[in-house]
């Protein structure tokens, strides 16, 4: 079923195009609980940061979807709940996409180094590129003061989207 709701998602992302949701990306599904109080969690974002109104217009058409559908309705059940929010401060990158949101903005990422072994680093990131077949990368500048000799302004560490783990934005004191 989290596939189905996916589906719905992705279909009204898809007739989104001039309205208020326009932009805004699909980032993850949760379904918890059951059918007596199921809760329907979705996780959405747009590429500069996704509004609370476009949440809010999210939410009503994925709802009147659902509810114009028996098979979701008899999984969801007649009080379920339903959220539709941006991943927050703290929140890991689930997809590609989302890093674009993120450039300039301090990471923690960890990775896996050329020896294969995990590593982590804390830096702003500089860019990002993804190829027509997949592949991306990042370019991190390491924060001085860390345990590693920090990059120069102009130069960055870049890594391949297959190596990081996992990359979550921080706060910037």
């Amino acid at each position: 079923m989290r596939e189905r709701i996916s589906n719905v998602v992705l279909q009204i992302v898809a007739e989104s195009v001039g309205t208020r949701g326009e932009g805004a990306y699909l980032v993850d599904v949760k379904v918890k609980g059951n059918a007596t109080s199921r809760k329907i969690e979705i996780l959405m974002d747009a590429d500069c940061g996704i509004r609370i109104h476009q949440c809010a217009w999210f939410s009503r058409r994925i709802r009147e979807k659902i509810e114009a559908d028996d098979e979701l309705m008899d999984f969801a059940g007649e009080n379920f709940d339903l959220m539709v929010s941006s991943p927050g401060l703290g929140e890991p990158v689930i997809i590609p996409r989302q890093y674009i949101r993120h450039i300039g903005k301090l990471l923690r990422v960890r990775y896996t180094d050329s020896e294969g072994e995990p590593a982590e680093l804390s830096g702003h990131l500089l860019d990002v590129s993804f190829t027509e077949d997949g592949k991306g990368w990042i370019v991190l500048k390491q924060e001085a003061g860390k345990k590693r000799k920090p990059t120069s302004a102009a130069e960055g560490m870049t890594l391949s989207l297959d190596q990081v783990i996992c990359a979550i934005p921080e706060a910037e004191l």
